[in-house]
């Protein structure tokens, strides 16, 4: 007798046409409907979705939202953002965006959350579209203040080079200084005045040396000439100096202006697209406005010596002025005095005015070498403290220009995108339905075994064929196998069908060293589900009682089995229960033959819970069967 239940049982389903048919039939028309809807590339995304647009103009956001073909773009002339929301919320599009004509306010973006499916993508579109638009801005704002510091660095070298060429000028004119003080030096006043005194006393021996007074006179005047272009010389170079030292100041006041356009330009961006100052982008910016900042205050404070300096040169030029004319008068005086010396003779009495005369002019002199002295005192702390200034600027100009460089040095990218992601899809050459495989197989399995082992079940009980069954020689053990043997052939049979019509609708190929591994598990699987079935129809009564049984276990476990939705959104609790079912298990089982093509080392790990619940439910129902029949 044994083989006599799995005979008849498969000799049923043969002689009743329909269902025969519904076994080939079932499991191809599930293929090809769910395959129509899934079958197409992961990278396509979302279609057709209506977006309602209104605000500002907003070109660029359009044009990049348009370019992605997800979107129906809906154009709505309004300037209130509450009729893009309630455009929204009456179902009008799936999502809005208002545009605020104020470039510093924030987009409003309006999300139809009711569509829990495709509102998280939507909104994953917005932040990469956003975040596109915003490292464009960024990067073409970049780009043009390195080149406009690149245009203050090449400024760096003429300023440089002015600064020396002051340094050298003054070291020039402290050098014409000192020799006009030895020419002074040999003009002795003391020498002078006494001679004046023994004039006044010895008027009458003046008559005998008039001659030559008059030629010391004369030395005295080519002396004096002598004097007057040293101090001319003085007056020319510290002129010059001046001027000199003007254009520096013009330049560094240009640089400053320069830097102040810099810092306004760049505090003016901080203050329209940094609304978030925390972001890498803000913090950039505002580093680089506190180190313009900086230079420009380095460059005040290391350039007010140079400005001291340009002071100085003016009163020099100043004095020498002074001096020039008050040596011309002195000249002048002297040839007045000479040709009273030579008119002595004819008015003795004007030689005493024209003595006093010249002691005021030799007084004036001695004054004047006294002063000359002082602005040589002058002239040496000034170019020291000129010579330190130099070194200490020019080392500030070379400072200011690395610094520059350092910034320059930088990719205007890396600051306007300091960190960047690159997205790489492991599977990128598999479809939806791919994916798809483990779950509806699982599904259509669970679905076939459930209801195959419960109804046959009950129907045997109704009959009471399973009484006269057992009064044969075939034991109530050997009937629970062989009806578990021809439920896990048709279930087999079924799963066969859909791995043929993936492979010859949507050419899924499963390699050829993974067929073993794939049919191990739907053989366990399929017991599993048979053995729980047979376990529910010994609790029914009738077929209507058992295919509820039958409904009440398999719907929650298909919305805990994450293909619906993901274990990642579960609360603790649902997620440990979801992982202790048997059709998660198979899911998972199937995922790593189908999608990860792993061995059986991973395999027993599903697979023996799965054999577990098989036993323990045919275990269950041989023993609520076996009770049945001995009362």
């Amino acid at each position: 007798m044994t083989g006599s239940v799995l005979r008849k049982d498969l000799k049923v389903y043969i002689r009743h046409r329909k269902t025969l048919l519904l076994i080939f039939i079932a499991p191809i028309l599930i293929m090809i409907l769910i395959g129509s809807v899934f079958s197409g590339a992961p990278g396509e995304g979302l279609k057709d979705v209506k977006l309602g647009v209104g605000g500002g103009q907003g070109k660029s956001i359009v044009e990049e939202l348009n370019s992605s073909k997800m979107f129906i773009i809906v154009n709505e002339n309004t300037k209130d953002p509450a009729v893009i929301r309630e455009g929204v919320r009456k179902g009008k599009y799936s999502a809005g965006i208002f545009i605020p004509e104020n470039e510093t306010q924030a987009m409003q973006l309006y999300l139809d959350n009711s569509k829990i499916q495709i509102a998280p993508v939507i909104s994953t579109v917005f932040l990469t579209t956003t975040e596109k638009i915003s490292y464009e801005i960024t990067f073409g704002f970049i780009t043009k203040l390195w080149k406009s510091l690149g245009q203050m660095e090449a400024e760096l070298d003429p300023l440089k080079k002015g600064v020396l060429q002051v340094n050298g000028s003054i070291g020039s004119l402290n050098k014409d200084t000192r020799n006009v003080l030895a020419s002074m030096d040999d003009i002795d006043v003391a020498d002078l005045n006494d001679s004046i005194s023994v004039m006044k006393n010895t008027l009458d021996l003046m008559k005998t040396d008039l001659g030559r007074s008059a030629i010391e006179i004369n030395a005295t005047r080519n002396e004096i000439r002598e004097l007057d272009k040293n101090v001319s010389s003085i007056y020319n170079d510290s002129s010059a100096l001046r001027d000199d030292l003007k254009f520096v100041i013009d330049n560094i006041d240009s640089t400053d202006a320069t830097l102040l356009d810099i810092q306004t330009g760049l505090q003016g961006t901080y203050d329209t697209t940094c609304t978030g100052p925390s972001t890498p982008q803000c913090i950039s910016l505002s580093n680089t406005i506190r180190q313009v900042q900086d230079s420009r205050a380095l460059l005040l404070e290391k350039t007010a010596r140079i400005r001291s300096l340009h002071s100085s040169l003016s009163n020099i030029a100043q004095k020498s002025s002074e001096l020039h004319e008050k040596l011309q008068e002195t000249d002048e005086r002297l040839e007045a005095m000479q040709g009273s010396i030579i008119n002595y003779v004819v008015e003795i009495s004007r030689i005493h005015g024209n003595i006093s005369n010249i002691e005021t002019a030799i007084n004036a002199l001695g004054n004047v070498k006294n002063q000359s002295a002082a602005v040589s005192f002058q002239m040496d702390g000034l170019a020291n403290e000129t010579s330190n200034s130099t070194v200490s600027l020019v080392s500030d100009i070379d400072s200011t220009k690395d610094m520059l460089g350092e910034v320059m040095a930088k990719s205007p990218g890396s600051i306007a995108a300091p960190v960047r992601l690159e997205r790489d899809s492991v599977f990128r050459d598999r479809t939806n339905l791919d994916f798809l495989m483990p779950g509806i197989i699982s599904i259509v399995l669970m679905f076939i075994s459930f209801l195959l082992a419960s109804i046959t079940i009950v129907q045997e009980r109704a009959k009471k064929t399973l009484i006269r069954t057992l009064m044969t020689p075939l034991s109530l053990r050997g009937f629970i196998l062989e009806k578990t043997t021809a439920l896990i052939l048709i279930a087999m049979l079924q799963g066969i069908i859909m791995v043929v019509v993936a492979f010859v609708f949507y050419r899924i190929v499963i390699p050829v060293d993974q067929l073993p591994q794939l049919f191990l598990v739907i053989l366990v699987y399929s017991a599993a589900f048979i053995g729980i079935g047979m376990a529910l129809a010994t609790f029914a009564e009738s077929e209507n009682t058992a295919m509820l049984l039958t409904l009440v276990l398999s719907i929650p476990m298909l919305f805990l089995s994450g293909v619906f939705f993901p274990f990642e959104t579960m609360p603790q609790l649902m997620i440990s229960l979801g992982n202790a079912l048997p059709i998660t298990m198979g899911i998972k089982a199937l995922g790593s033959v189908l999608i990860y093509q792993e061995g059986l080392d991973v395999l027993s790990g599903y697979l023996m819970p799965l054999l577990a619940y098989g036993i323990a439910g045919l275990g269950t129902a041989y023993l609520l069967l076996r009770k049945e029949v001995m009362e």
